[in-house]
């Protein structure tokens, strides 16, 4: 029973930003109360669209009140942050820079005096938003300085770094999540990148930032059809009719994209700007030219693939997909069980499965005799398999000896920089082959990592790793195993002695917990269709689902649960 890929439409990407930065952190805003734990990506594009009506400078406000009163409009970016500007000396307006970047802070800020002319506002920083959108953890203590001078005999600020900071709940509130998205290196896939963007300017920042290209941490792994140096014409250039087609004016650059190229940039646009407001599809033209690009439908890059919904298991002798008490049968079962299989990854297709059996790691084909095993080494962890039909596996104990194997059993070594100290304890390709997420034991504990993946251009062999986006420590436990949750989160357990630990990390955002299991000996967490589609195997081989917001035992006892592409 082959999975049947559905497209996903997903939440595209939104805007020119806010933001904040300076050297040594930047300024926050007052708050009320502590700050909780920020929302989770996975549970949308963020709370209520709160309006905010921030007032200006009070006639004779001391340093204190005008500098509480400039970080507080923050939260309104109203005629590129009037209100703020009403905080700043006549000099400074133009130079102060409020959309460099965007620091959310945690907790209380602190004022304290330096000179009659200069106060510090310190703070905890947990995240980050660059110019670009990008989301990115920080804890650390950020200290700013800014400066003041009278003005007709009123306090004004004269000094200040560029860009903003927003408390965490305040964040949620004018932030909202998208995505952007790019292109595999087969045009077959589309790529998901996560940004932030202040909510009521989305279309323009989605544009904008997609014409920018694919962010540093991608490139190489993920493309951009548009031709380098295409922009927007000008600020008016996307027009959003009632018909929710947007029209979209490029610059003359996107003249040179082939006929192929332009329908992919009408898919990266469409896709991208799908969940903003009205918008369900795109015309794209070029300084007011329309341009004519046909559809490519269900033959396009796909976004977020689905699979078969029922688990993938071995159970009592039996391989297939497991529902009402039995199992159904794929054509190469009979193979699997043959292996004395311990892991196994069905491919997209359902025509190959990556089978870890007694032997070692074996790549099973419809059609095709049973060979020796790919990968005979020691240790080896269950294999990936990519949507290009290499096979990924690695001994535990040897974490940067990563091998890819093709179809017809020739290695392809995967340059990583792994810690030479860790072991390996899981490896999963995404469903687009750009990406992998690795679950690591380390000497000081669990690490999480994603990176993205280079491939040779002709036959898209894997070649490297590059630098990881996420590189987490998971605290204290012991890894167990990790898995895709969707295309833009992994999910990790973690044997904490008592039970095991859930938890969910979105790329390009936060964590979330997904609860705790009883059982302290569970042995592996198996990606499905979103959150609802976790399933976790206890120590005692029972099978437990994750039902909105806890977990469930199916009362199912497996072998194991294999991995769908």
């Amino acid at each position: 029973m082959p999975e049947r890929p559905v497209v996903r439409r997903v939440l595209a990407l939104a805007i020119a930003i806010v933001v904040v930065a300076g050297a040594s952190g930047c300024v926050g805003i007052p708050g009320e109360g502590p700050v909780n734990q920020g929302l989770s990506l996975s549970a949308g594009s963020g709370g209520a669209n709160f309006d905010f009506n921030p007032e200006g400078p009070e006639l004779g406000a001391s340093k204190e009140s005008i500098l509480k009163g400039f970080v507080a409009a923050f939260t309104s970016a109203t005629g590129g942050y009037a209100v703020a500007k009403k905080f700043l000396a006549s000099g400074f307006k133009e130079k102060w820079d409020p959309r460099a970047s965007v620091q959310v802070r945690s907790g209380q800020p602190r004022l304290s005096t330096v000179n009659d002319s200069t106060i510090q506002y310190s703070f905890a920083t947990i995240a980050t938003v660059d110019a670009l959108g990008a989301y990115t953890e920080s804890s650390q203590p950020s200290t700013l300085q800014f400066g003041f001078v009278k003005e007709d005999g009123q306090w004004r600020i004269n000094a200040a770094p560029a860009g903003i900071v927003l408390s965490d709940q305040t964040f949620q509130r004018i932030f909202t999540q998208q995505t952007l998205y790019f292109l595999d290196s087969n045009n077959e896939h589309l790529v998901p990148d996560l940004r932030w963007f202040p909510r009521g300017t989305a279309a323009t920042g989605v544009a904008t930032s997609l014409l920018a290209g694919p962010p540093t941490w991608l490139k190489g792994a993920a493309f951009s059809r548009f031709p380098e140096g295409t922009q927007l014409s000008d600020a008016g250039s996307i027009v959003t009719p009632e018909d929710g087609v947007a029209t979209i004016d490029l610059s003359k650059e996107a003249l040179a994209a082939s006929p192929r190229e332009r329908q992919l940039m009408k898919v990266q646009l469409t896709e991208s700007l799908r969940s903003v407001g009205n918008i369900s599809s795109v015309r794209i033209s070029v300084e007011g030219t329309p341009l004519q690009i046909d559809d490519l439908g269900p033959s396009g890059p796909q976004a977020d693939t689905k699979v078969d919904a029922q688990a993938l298991v071995l159970r009592k002798g039996e391989f297939g997909f497991y529902a009402n008490g039995k199992v159904a049968a794929l054509s190469l079962s009979r193979a699997v069980v043959g292996l004395k299989a311990r892991a196994a990854t069905l491919s997209s297709d359902g025509a190959s499965i990556a089978v870890l059996g007694a032997g070692g790691v074996s790549l099973l084909r419809k059609g095709v005799a049973q060979t020796a095993p790919l990968d005979a080494r020691d240790d080896l962890v269950a294999p990936s398999l990519d949507e290009n039909g290499y096979v990924w596996s690695v001994p535990s104990n040897q974490p940067n000896a990563i091998t890819a194997f093709d179809p017809a059993g020739v290695a392809h070594p995967v340059m990583a920089a792994l810690p030479g100290d860790s072991q390996v304890q899981s490896l999963e390709v995404s469903r687009d082959g750009a990406r992998v997420v690795i679950l690591l034991s380390t000497p000081t504990g669990p690490r999480l990592i994603v990176s993205a993946i280079l491939r040779d251009p002709d036959k898209q062999a894997p070649l490297s790793l590059k630098a990881p986006i996420v590189d987490l420590p998971l605290g204290d436990g012991v890894a167990v195993d990790a898995t895709w949750v969707d295309q833009l989160t992994v999910a990790t357990l973690v044997s904490t002695g008592e039970g095991s630990s859930i938890e969910a990390f979105t790329i390009g955002g936060q964590r979330q917990s997904l609860d705790s299991l009883p059982s302290a000996t569970a042995s592996a967490i198996v990606g499905g269709n979103g959150q609802t589609g976790l399933r976790v195997l206890a120590g005692d081989s029972t099978i437990w689902a994750y039902q909105g917001s806890s977990w469930q035992n199916t009362r199912v006892k497996v072998d194991f649960i294999a991995t769908q592409r």
